[in-house]
């Protein structure tokens, strides 16, 4: 009864784990961790100072229901009184490194901050100000995040509240951004007087829910500009397309910049070493060999590579339809080795940017599988890369694969029918225009990452060409699956009438 919740408290919604946490403190009769508390001036009440309002309002159903004296009664903390700054910074600190509050949530509570510091000194902060005191307060925050935040809660707040309930996250709202300014542009050199902005919040509205559907949005946009301008669809889309291929000018890359908290928050399970195994099936899979080095490898066989093949002859085209780029005559034993061997690649590709990808080891396909992260995509390298990685997996082809990838919470969620669930993580599939200008010219990816990019692609390849679909992936193949389909639409009301079955 002396212990209150913190007042201010900038989680708005119910901890997404507090099931799991009750249920943790009823097993062990009490809290293993001490509560941090203090006291506001003036006040008769303690307030929790740090983190563990979740616990305390768990504390207080338990004796609700138990009446046992251990949950009525804990040992706490106390430290001094600061200020409402300090508190209100320290619960986001807590919240972040537990990385289970939403981004609305965080973006209210340091508008709140800002107003606090503010009012507190009697002069307006600017972004780069509050960007020194939040570092200096321990929560370092970079001036993109700001005004990615800035917008979350200014703007899109009163029009899309339950997908921001929801948790959209940071790469969906930079999504929108380049969305309402590559429309906005459209508009203006379509030669339109027509204000842009109660266009786009109309369409926000419209299509707020759970998880928003961006193809959906843009299509509205798309109509409504069409609509408005007399321009034709293709031509509104292709030029809004080249609008958004502009960087937002005046932002620093998060891609670049990694705070404290943000490496904190990465374990080092997360962040995966391969090793750098010698055992090669060709020369050119070997990791210390240059681009220039593969190049030249390709051009001249080596003994290594014609042992592999015993004598030069013409490989005939697998179930895949392509031939071989390479002369090899590889066995099907040697393909778990080539499947370890991309996996590690994929790893190492992985580890050579500030936010790794969620590669999981894979029996299938080219031995690597792209699954959903624990936090939504909030870097555009990141996500181009993860699509292109899923593109290069061949994990999604078919709905035959994504069921050999069962085990996998991506597989699991499409199988479902929930992908708009896992698009609002990942973000929706990259467009293809977005691979050279965001990837394969971007000064942000570094080029070790590319070097390992590229060798990724051959041994992929190899792959691709060496062996059968049908090898490579234990299902029917994208051929026999469209050639079923066909042979359903000839044949299907037929049979369906005769009380045949489609098989």
């Amino acid at each position: 009864d002396q212990i209150m919740p913190y007042d201010r408290n900038p989680r708005r919604t119910v901890n997404p784990r507090f099931d799991e946490i009750k249920d943790a403190i009823r097993a062990a009769g009490k809290l293993n961790n001490l509560l941090t508390v203090t006291r506001r001036p003036g006040e008769s009440h303690y307030m929790v100072e740090s983190g563990g309002n979740t616990r305390l309002d768990i504390l207080k159903e338990l004796w609700q229901e138990t009446h046992i004296e251990t949950f009525y009664k804990t040992d706490c903390l106390i430290v001094p009184w600061q200020s409402d700054n300090h508190v209100l910074c320290a619960h986001l600190i807590e919240n972040e490194l537990r990385g289970d509050m939403t981004l609305i949530d965080k973006a209210v509570a340091l508008r709140n901050l800002k107003i606090q510091l503010e009012n507190e000194s009697g002069q307006a902060l600017s972004r780069n100000e509050f960007c020194k005191q939040l570092k200096q307060m321990g929560y370092p925050t970079s001036r993109r995040q700001l005004i990615r935040f800035e917008y979350a809660s200014d703007f899109l707040g009163p029009l899309i509240p339950i997908a921001l309930a929801a948790g959209l996250g940071s790469f969906s709202i930079e999504k929108l951004r380049k969305i309402e300014v590559g429309y906005s542009k459209c508009l203006t050199e379509f030669g339109s007087t027509q204000h842009f902005e109660p266009m786009f919040a109309q369409a926000l509205i419209s299509n707020d829910g759970e998880a928003i559907d961006m193809d959906l949005l843009q299509r509205t946009l798309d109509n409504s500009i069409a609509n408005s301008t007399g321009q034709p669809l293709n031509r509104v889309r292709l030029q809004v397309d080249a609008m958004m291929l502009e960087t937002l000018d005046g932002e620093e890359s998060e891609f670049t910049e990694l705070t404290s908290l943000a490496e904190n928050n990465i374990s080092s399970a997360e962040i995966v070493h391969p090793s750098r195994s010698n055992s090669v099936i060709a020369p050119f899979l070997n990791p210390d060999s240059t681009l220039a080095d593969t190049h030249q490898s390709a051009a001249t066989p080596s003994p290594d590579l014609l042992s592999l093949s015993g004598q030069a002859q013409k490989e005939p085209s697998g179930d895949n339809g392509v031939q071989p780029t390479t002369k090899t005559s590889l066995k099907l034993s040697d393909l778990p080795p080539l499947r370890r061997r991309c996996c590690e690649l994929a790893q190492q590709l992985s580890s050579e940017i500030p936010f790794p990808l969620p590669i999981k080891t894979w029996c299938q396909g080219y031995g690597f599988y792209l699954d959903i992260p624990d936090q939504p995509i909030q870097d555009e390298i990141v996500y181009i890369l993860f699509w292109l990685m899923v593109g290069l997996s061949g994990q999604q082809l078919s709905s035959e694969r994504i069921k050999l990838a069962q085990e996998m919470k991506f597989a699991q969620l499409l199988l479902e029918g929930q992908e708009l669930n896992a698009y609002g993580i990942v973000g929706t599939p990259a467009p293809l225009t977005s691979l050279g200008h965001g990837i394969l010219l971007s000064k942000k990816l570094p080029d070790t990452a590319l070097e390992t990019l590229f060798k990724l692609i051959q041994v992929c390849r190899q792959i691709r060409f060496a062996f059968r679909e049908s090898d490579i992936f234990e299902c029917i193949t994208i051929e026999q699956i469209q050639l079923r389909d066909q042979i359903a639409k000839l044949t299907g009301p037929q049979a369906n009438a005769n009380g045949e079955d489609d098989e």
